[in-house]
């Protein structure tokens, strides 16, 4: 088998469909599509439930996935070594990213990355997610991390990262503290500290309490997610924040419960779309952590 079918394999799991998938692979579905039948021909075992419109792994291609990742890793790793010239300059990948790094694991995947290929360069910025939109349509960065808001951008392509959702972040103290889930009905006569207007998670807030037929009453709004928990630990409020970047910051000071309905965001790696990427870049997507993209298989 020719083993960058194993890369070609990881790239249409990250991205969920085959025309994802093919444009940033530069191939058209159908060949795509043949050599992912190949690969099940030969490996003798169904990889691709089919009858679903996104791609989602069988029970086989989920246990192949992290194999996949490792092989298509392996193969840039020689051909980098086997191509290397000290004389000549490394390869360079510009990455930006949302200022929330560590909770999603952004910070992780670049680093090892870095380590795990050390013929490329790589430059890390950090921006908001407009800012970074426009970078990558002026090609002043490569790709970025970018909270997707689902609004229609045909100038970019996007490939799912990691999921979050909206948590109210209560004193210990509070009557809801101990609830599995409470109802964004229940919040209603709080007073709520806020990120600021028109920040996403704002918006995602503002427009839970709105479809309950209430306007939340801010008292306080801050920049700072860690100042809104250290004052929600002391009883001035709740809050409506995002799970993961709250798990980090919350040592037991703040409880984060589940809210009723949900609300959940996804972090994507947005790249310019009608670019030609260079090998580099694509080997950073292969390097993707596949945590999350086991979770969405099953």
């Amino acid at each position: 088998m020719d083993i960058s079918r194993f890369g070609e394999f990881v790239i249409l799991a990250q991205s969920r469909t085959f025309l994802d998938a093919s444009e940033l692979l530069f191939m058209s579905q159908s060949t795509l599509s043949k050599h992912i039948a190949g690969m099940e021909r030969e490996l003798g075992c169904t990889l691709i439930d089919r009858r679903q419109r996104n791609v989602t792994l069988t029970a086989r291609g989920t246990a192949l996935l992290p194999y996949a990742q490792k092989i298509a890793t392996l193969q840039h790793r020689y051909i980098a070594a086997l191509q290397s010239d000290i004389d000549e300059p490394l390869e360079r990948i510009t990455v930006g990213s949302i200022p929330i790094m560590a909770p999603y694991g952004i910070t992780d995947a670049v680093v090892d990355f870095q380590q795990a290929n050390p013929s490329y360069s790589i430059e890390l910025f950090e921006g908001e997610g407009d800012e970074l939109k426009k970078m990558l349509l002026r090609e002043e960065i490569d790709l970025a991390f970018i909270r997707d808001d689902s609004a229609s951008e045909p100038e970019f392509r996007k490939v799912p990262f990691a999921t979050d959702c909206l948590v109210a972040v209560l004193p210990p103290d509070h009557p809801l503290a101990m609830c599995g889930s409470v109802s964004i009905d229940d919040l209603i006569d709080e007073n709520f500290l806020m990120l600021p207007q028109g920040s996403f998670v704002s918006r995602l807030a503002l427009s839970l309490c709105s479809a309950a037929g209430f306007s939340p009453r801010v008292t306080f709004t801050g920049k700072r997610a860690e100042n809104i928990i250290s004052l929600v630990a002391r009883g001035a409020g709740i809050s409506l924040l995002m799970r993961k970047p709250s798990e980090s910051l919350a040592e037991n000071k703040v409880v984060l419960v589940d809210i009723e309905p949900s609300a959940t965001s996804e972090v994507k790696l947005y790249l310019k779309r009608n670019r030609t990427q260079p090998k580099a870049v694509m080997s950073f997507i292969g390097y993707l952590p596949y945590r999350e993209l086991l979770q969405s298989a099953r």
